[in-house]
Order: C-alpha cells, then structure tokens, then sequence
C-alpha cells in the first residue's frame, strides 16, 4: 500500500473505521436489547414474588386448589418461573456480547492501519487496486462478496447454536417448573384436604377421626408421592426426584387435641432434612412444628 493515498472515497483508513462503526452500532444494539430485557425481568420477578405470597396464604390456596383459573394462572406463573434463569443467561451473554463489540470498535477506530492488517489476515478485507485522481494505481480494502457470504454463515450458525441451546434449556426449565408446580400441588391438595376433613369431625366429635371415620383412604397412590392416613396423622413419601429433592422424601402433618377443659384441634408439621425439598410443599413450613 503506497504512503500516498488518495485524500477523498474510502481510504483504507476510511474503510477500517467504518467497520468499527457498524460494529459498534452492532454493540449498541445489543446493550438496548440487554437493557429492555433486564427492566422487564425485573417487572416479571415482582409479579411473580408478588402472586406467589398471595397463593401462599389460605385464602390463595382455597383459590388454587378449587378454582380453575387460579389453578391455570399458577401453572402458567411457574413457567414463567422456569424461564427466569434461561433470561438471566441471555441478559449476562448479551452484555458480554455487547462489551465485546465495543472494545473491537474502539481498538479499529484507535488502530485502524493494524486492524485493516487483521482483517485482511481474517479475509474479511482484501486489498484492491484502483486508479488514482492523478493516474498512479493505489490500494484500498474492501470486502469481497464471498467475505460476505462466510461472515453471514458464520453468524447465522452462531445465532442458530445460541438459540438452540436457550431453546432446549428453556423447554427443559419449562418442564421442570412445570412438574415442579404438580408435584406441589399435589401434595398440598392432600395435605390441605386431609386437614380440612379433620377439622370437621374434631368440631363435631372432640376427637380425632380415622381414615375410616374421615372417609378417606388410608392408601393412596399419586403421581409425584405416596399418601398414607392413620388416626392422628397424614404422610407422604416421593415417588420422583425433584430437581435436588430425592426419591424416598417423606413429609407428615401429625393432628394433635390439646387441653383438659376445653380441646383444640391443633396440626404439626414434620419436615424432610434436605432444605432442596421444602420448595415442594412451602405452606407446610407454615404449620406449627
């Protein structure tokens, strides 16, 4: 390349700075999508903090386990649940991403003799000669249209993998909050219901009901945990690995009557050791222990 460029088009100089430009556009682009995603991540995970503390109270339960539209409404609050970690990802790969862009910006638009070098040295640039004002023959970079065509390949299988790899976490989330949200439904419908029962035949006979008295099962089999009914008690025991919560699990609600003149039906709860497993029934850490 001669020292004595031509003044006006694209110079060599020109031209480097003007891919930095367009990658820095790139990096902006990237950062305002970053920043969008991030505010309404924050909206989302304070509708769901707040719709979860009001499904965890009574009258937020009754509504989940009798009503249809709260009980889809709680389905479709996991998913939504599920797909928060796959957002966080994105928003750290996008910011990555965008400060990436920006520090090739900068470093073309500081260097861009030594950038020009390592984009020709990438074939993304090539040089061409071409007739100058004054006749002489000079160099100038351009990009050459199978340049182009590799650079769109390589960033279409790149945005491909990506999206696939947030695609199959993102249904596996999904499907994980999912099952999550059966699992906890479950166990608290038959927990809640067995309560529900007690209470009823306590006001009624001042004492404590078998399963037999209850009118419920001593046996039953669910899809996430099996339920066994004696007097005084309801147990259950996982069926499933859920998530860190492992097979073999075992929860009990124990009804006691307390008091010598006046009795009260009082319940207890008896929790698993594992601290992964109390996200599966969280209303039980509620009951008195």
């Amino acid at each position: 390349m001669s020292e004595g460029s031509i003044e006006k088009g694209f110079t060599p100089i020109r031209t480097v700075r003007l891919v930095s430009a367009v990658v820095a556009v790139a990096g902006m682009f990237c950062l305002l999508v970053q920043r969008i995603l991030s505010i309404a991540m924050t909206m989302a995970q304070e509708i769901l903090d707040l719709a979860f503390a009001r499904y965890g109270n009574f009258t937020g339960r009754f509504a989940a386990n009798n009503f249809a539209e709260d009980k889809k409404l709680l389905s479709m609050l996991n998913e939504l649940k599920g797909l928060i970690p796959t957002v966080e990802t994105a928003l750290t790969l996008l910011l990555v991403l965008s400060i990436v862009l920006f520090v090739i910006a900068l470093v073309g638009l500081a260097l861009p003799r030594q950038s020009g070098h390592v984009l020709v040295a990438l074939k993304l640039l090539k040089w061409q000669p071409v007739d100058g004002e004054d006749g002489a023959s000079v160099d100038q970079l351009s990009m050459s249209p199978a340049a182009l065509k590799r650079l769109g390949i390589a960033t279409g299988v790149i945005v491909a993998v990506v999206l696939a790899v947030f695609g199959i976490r993102g249904c596996m989330l999904v499907s994980s909050a999912q099952e999550q949200g059966q699992a906890l439904q479950e166990l608290d419908t038959q927990v809640q219901g067995y309560m529900t029962t007690q209470r009823a035949y306590f006001s009624k006979n001042k004492s404590l009901g078998t399963a037999r008295q209850l009118g419920l099962d001593t046996l039953v089999n669910g899809d996430y945990y099996t339920f066994r009914v004696g007097r005084g008690y309801i147990a259950a025991e996982s069926k499933v690995t859920l998530e860190k919560c492992p097979m073999g699990t075992r929860w009990r609600v124990n009804a006691k009557a307390e008091g010598f003149i006046s009795k009260e039906l009082k319940f207890f709860s008896v929790l698993p050791k594992n601290r992964e497993c109390f996200k599966f029934a969280p209303n039980l850490k509620n009951t008195p222990r």
